[in-house]
């Protein structure tokens, strides 16, 4: 699990990348409502992380993925 430095610095980068401010990113992540943030995406896209996120199972293997790992990576600089 990443530690609290890292994932701040990766939602100012998220911020950054969206223009969203940092407290509505962080605000969706503590409350789990992620509406406002998938309403700013295409939607196509927002209806696959809808359905990701409401699958703990599908959530857990698409963060262990390689592909995940890279964004985060990139994300986080």
């Amino acid at each position: 699990m990443a530690d609290k430095e890292q994932i701040d610095q990766l939602i100012k980068k998220l911020s950054e990348r969206m223009g969203t401010p940092e407290s509505e990113i962080k605000s969706a992540v503590q409350n789990s409502n992620y509406s406002k943030l998938l309403d700013k995406m295409n939607p196509d896209q927002a209806a696959q992380i809808n359905r990701m996120l409401s699958d703990e199972q599908a959530a857990k293997q698409f963060l262990s993925s390689p592909q995940a790992k890279a964004i985060i990576k990139r994300l986080m600089g």
